[in-house]
């Protein structure tokens, strides 16, 4: 219908990265690096991505793969490219058979990674990093950098976090808790208190102009009977 107002929709990076298939951490790198270039509404944990930063990123990624030196899916580039001394070639073979290698081996030993754990908790991408800085040493992995792992014990772990976090910042539990009452029951003493204090200031002021008219009184009326006096004139002889 005409009268419908339509709305844009817009998406987080989580969604982002489901979209075009890039990392997370590629999708942070990005962000940083290329933040003139990417449409966005808001800023921080509120920044939001409409359809067409889709487009900038799959563009970002494709830049990035030719600066790496990666042949296009074109076999006219791949063959205009000169080509790597066969050492080079082999160690590049070598890295890619790692690569796989280690994937395989995450999966075999039921290791799971930061995006995985979003999945299944809920918790935003950049939030899980803000745990993984603070809260390492309570978390089951493996490895380090891009190349650290999570045990599955990890999950309620992060999900522990979370719910202290949210403590702390004086949210209602799901139990509803009494905190953010009592808070709120604090606040009219709080005022009474301020408005008593003010009352004080205003009391004790009142009382010293008082003071200071009585003393002015007792000065004019002392004036005028210096001036009432009579003057006595003595004449020499």
């Amino acid at each position: 219908m005409a009268g419908k107002s339509t709305q844009r929709k817009l998406y987080t990076l989580t969604e982002v990265s489901s979209a075009t298939g890039i990392s997370m951490p590629t999708l942070q790198r990005y962000k940083k690096s290329y933040q003139d270039r990417i449409p966005s509404e808001g800023s921080g944990r509120k920044q939001r991505y409409p359809k067409t930063a889709l487009a900038v990123f799959a563009q970002l990624k494709k830049e990035n793969l030719k600066k790496r030196g990666r042949p296009r899916k074109s076999g006219s580039a791949a063959a205009a490219a000169p080509k790597k001394p066969a050492g080079t070639a082999a160690r590049k073979v070598k890295g890619k058979t790692g690569a796989k290698a280690a994937a395989k081996s995450t999966a075999s030993s039921g290791l799971i990674t930061l995006t995985e754990i979003g999945k299944r908790t809920g918790i935003s991408y950049p939030t899980l990093l803000r745990y993984v800085r603070s809260s390492l040493r309570r978390l089951p992995h493996e490895g380090k950098g891009r190349s650290r792992r999570f045990h599955p014990e990890a999950v309620p772990v992060f999900e522990a976090i979370r719910g202290e976090n949210a403590k702390r910042r004086g949210r209602p539990s799901k139990s509803g808790g009494g905190r953010p009452a009592a808070r709120k029951a604090g606040r009219p003493a709080r005022a009474a208190s301020a408005a008593a204090s003010d009352n004080g200031q205003l009391a004790q002021r009142v009382r010293d102009l008082e003071k200071a008219q009585r003393q002015l009184l007792r000065d004019l009326t002392r004036l005028q009977k210096q001036v009432a006096r009579p003057i006595k004139v003595t004449f020499n002889r």
